[in-house]
C-alpha cells in the first residue's frame, strides 16, 4: 500500500509531460490562430478600405455629373454613395450578413448603422438621401449648389472621419 502513491508518480512522470504537468496548447497551433486572427481582422480593415473607394466612385462621379450640370444624374450618384452602392453590392452585402459577418455589429445593435453597412451611418444615409431628392427638385444651378455643399459636407466627413 506504501508503494502505490509512488507507483502512481513514477507512472506520472514516465507517462511524459502531457500528463504529469500542466496543459498548454502546443506553440504551433497557438501560431497559427494568432495569424489567423491577423488575417481576419486585415480582411476587416480591407473591407472597410474596399467601401471606401466605392463611395470615392460615386463621389467622384456625382462631381464630374454636379460639374456638368446633370442634376438627375448627380443625384443617382448621391444616392448610390448613401446606399453604399447598387444593388449588386447590396446582395453581396446581404450574402456576408447572411453568413454571420456584420462589419459594424455593436452600431447596428445601437441603430448608428443599418444592417451590414461599413461606412455610413443611418443618420448620413437620412441626409444624403434627402440631398439626392433636392438635387432632382432643384429649381435653378444656386440651388443645386446648396445641395452639393451639403453633400460634400456629409460625404467629407464619412470619407475623412479623422479631419
Amino acid at each position: 500500500m506504501r508503494r502505490m502513491p509512488l507507483v502512481v508518480i513514477l507512472i506520472a512522470v514516465l507517462c511524459g509531460p502531457s500528463w504529469a504537468f500542466a496543459q498548454e496548447s502546443p506553440s504551433a497551433m497557438v501560431g497559427t490562430y494568432d495569424a489567423l486572427a491577423d488575417a481576419i481582422l486585415a480582411l476587416k480593415q480591407a473591407e472597410a478600405d474596399f467601401v471606401r473607394s466605392l463611395l470615392v466612385h460615386h463621389f467622384d462621379a456625382a462631381n464630374r455629373h454636379h460639374l456638368l450640370g446633370h442634376r438627375e444624374e448627380t443625384a443617382r450618384e448621391i444616392a448610390l454613395f448613401a446606399n453604399e452602392g447598387d444593388n449588386a453590392v447590396a446582395g453581396i452585402r446581404k450574402r456576408l450578413l447572411d453568413g454571420g459577418h456584420h462589419h459594424n455589429a455593436a452600431g447596428e445593435a445601437e441603430g448608428i448603422y443599418e444592417r451590414g453597412y461599413v461606412i455610413v451611418t443611418l443618420e448620413a444615409k437620412w441626409a444624403l438621401l434627402a440631398a439626392s431628392a433636392a438635387m432632382r427638385q432643384a429649381a435653378d444651378d444656386e440651388a443645386a449648389m446648396v445641395v452639393w455643399r451639403e453633400f460634400m459636407e456629409i460625404a467629407g466627413s464619412l470619407l475623412h472621419p479623422e479631419e
